[in-house]
């Protein structure tokens, strides 16, 4: 992920992923860079939270629609037909953290 440029402003949005299998969080990042390999997300990304088939990703927030473009499109994570389904958006990840923290 790159650095932080003075005016850089973040998104965090929170998913969860419906699938027949637990997915560890190394699985699900190969499958989300395997979805935005060709996008202008690329790797401009973190995966901050990642428990129980919940997680929040870290954007730029230029980058923001395009990342949630990017998380529906995921399809299968390790060969497991999967769904991944964005619950919110918010600048602070203190407030996703508080409204899901039963996720967590």
């Amino acid at each position: 992920m790159p650095k932080k440029s003075p005016g850089e402003r973040w998104r965090y949005i929170a998913f969860t992923i419906e699938s027949a299998v637990a997915i560890s969080r190394n699985d699900f990042l190969d499958a989300l860079l395997f979805t935005s390999r060709n996008s202008p997300m690329g790797d401009s990304f973190r995966i901050t939270v990642f428990e129980n088939n919940f997680g929040i990703l870290k954007v730029p927030h230029r980058l923001k629609e395009e990342a949630i473009k990017v998380l529906g499109s995921v399809e299968a994570v390790r060969g497991s037909p999967s769904k991944v389904t964005t619950l919110k958006t918010s600048g602070t990840i203190k407030t996703l953290k508080t409204k899901y923290e039963a996720f967590i």
